[in-house]
């Protein structure tokens, strides 16, 4: 029992560091995205947030899977298959790798030749380095992993500053980031290799067919995310996209969140297959600790969204609110990975099908609403679909692991969390509408920063005391 407590304890300290690790990149682009939309016109932000759809789409097309093959497979057995199949598997990332790329420098007409050519070489880089910083973390080394991303994130940062305030070039900083992300991929690599015994676990046949549903699966999922501003970019004005993109903005904390917890929890279900119980409390686990950070977030963000864009965005975005205000019931939802059990389970016909779900769902809604509701009416259609992905992917974990749906998720401490923060902060709003925007804007932050500080404390108190317990 000491051992199983010894085990959960490595596993905090791990999920720290990645953690860690990866919000400062992201803490950066939210500074950035600020930064960019309230010194840049509305012409050249719409222009500068459209690389990031393109590279994150064709990122994970060229990519198909093999990150999250590579967290939820014996490495041994993975680097065995691909040395037994290197002529099939290498030729058919480079056909997919020419067919992405390719089909990106043919649509993307918003760029002229040479930021199209060197976007090409970004984003084949940045392929590079997931693969490389994958094979890092399934290694265990969290800690080297959140310093080279601390000075990686640093220099990301320099480059944006320098290049927003010197001269202006979109050109000038995708070359600066490239020579960046190769750096990073030197020190990344530099790093000596661990010698470790693996296991064979899997057939050929059975890990293939997983494998296709994996990369045909984030394929699914990237669209999904991206495909209300792909709808959008070629029906409206280079302002109105601008205005659209920061209103359905998702700040990355939320999927760095969830990208954390079905990272590890992949890692330590591919250990305990045969224990469907540990499994589905570790599951819970998730549920219990993220919402700990998202719910008070999602409150402060709703009820106080006009106060932060006129801050934040000094009032150029104003118009972006009512977007922001329908997007923002996403949120609630992010407080697990809702496919982990099933990917782990190598049911990736089951989560390619969700992901189908959710995007036939958004396309036919966007169809319906937005000759009613306009750009509202994309960002509606979006909210809904993911509820029903997500009610889709509880459905059939609660079959894998054949326990009733509702054993899933600590329903009734969440709905008490849920319940308890949305009376606060609707009598904090309520309390506060006289005073100035700026004092009602601290004064949540400053609530907000306690409720997630108490949630956490909570938690691993209640963690840390059940476990010494059962010690």
């Amino acid at each position: 029992m000491l051992k199983m407590v010894g085990n959960k304890t490595k596993l905090l300290e791990k999920s720290f560091w990645l953690l860690a690790g990866r919000a400062l990149p992201v803490i950066i682009l939210v500074v950035i995205t600020i930064l960019f939309s309230r010194s840049l016109n509305y012409n050249d932000y719409g222009t500068f947030q459209s690389v990031w759809m393109y590279t994150n789409i064709i990122n994970i097309i060229i990519s198909f899977g093999f990150s999250s093959i590579i967290l939820s497979t014996n490495l041994s057995f993975l680097f065995q298959f691909i040395k037994n199949h290197r002529k099939i598997i290498f030729g058919f990332y480079a056909i997919i790798s020419i067919g992405g790329l390719f089909t990106f420098f043919i649509l993307a007409k918003n760029f002229n030749t040479g930021v199209r050519l060197w976007l090409i070489v970004f984003i084949i880089i940045q392929n590079i380095i997931t693969v490389a910083e994958t094979l890092l973390i399934k290694r265990g080394n969290v800690k080297l992993s959140f310093t080279i991303n601390l000075f990686y994130a640093l220099l990301f940062l320099g480059c944006h500053l320098y290049i927003l305030f010197s001269n202006y070039s979109l050109l000038s900083l995708i070359i600066s980031l490239c020579v960046l992300s190769v750096l990073k991929i030197i020190a990344i690599v530099s790093i000596p290799v661990k010698n470790e015994t693996y296991e064979h676990v899997a057939d050929e046949k059975h890990f293939l067919k997983h494998w296709a549903y994996l990369g045909f699966t984030e394929i699914l999922g990237v669209i999904a995310k991206w495909i209300d501003k792909a709808f959008l970019l070629y029906l409206l004005t280079a302002v109105d996209f601008a205005v659209f993109f920061n209103g359905s903005f998702e700040i990355p904390l939320f999927g760095l969140l969830i990208s954390v917890a079905g990272s590890f929890m992949l890692i330590e279900f591919s250990r305990n297959l045969k224990s469907e119980n540990k499994i589905l409390a570790l599951f819970k686990e998730s549920f219990n600790m993220l919402s700990s950070i998202v719910f008070p977030l999602f409150f402060f963000l709703f009820f106080f969204r006009e106060e932060i864009f006129a801050i934040v965005f000094k009032n150029k975005y104003s118009a972006s609110v009512p977007i922001f205000e329908i997007s923002v019931f996403i949120l609630p939802l992010r407080i697990n990975n809702y496919s982990v059990i099933l990917q782990c389970f190598a049911q990736g016909k089951r989560i390619m099908l969700g992901s189908l779900i959710d995007i036939i769902l958004a396309l036919l809604l966007m169809i319906i609403l937005y000759p009613v509701m306009g750009s509202e009416g994309i960002a509606l259609s979006i909210v809904i679909s993911t509820y029903c992905q997500v009610l889709y992917y509880l459905w059939y974990s609660s079959k894998v692991l054949q326990v009733k749906f509702l054993e899933l998720f600590p329903l009734q401490k969440l709905l008490v969390k849920f319940i308890i923060l949305l009376s606060l902060y609707s009598l904090i709003f309520l309390l506060m509408k006289q005073y100035s925007i700026m004092l009602r804007l601290t004064i949540a932050m400053l609530i907000t920063a306690l409720s997630i500080t108490i949630g956490m404390w909570s938690y691993f108190k209640t963690f840390f005391k059940n476990n010494h317990g059962q010690g």
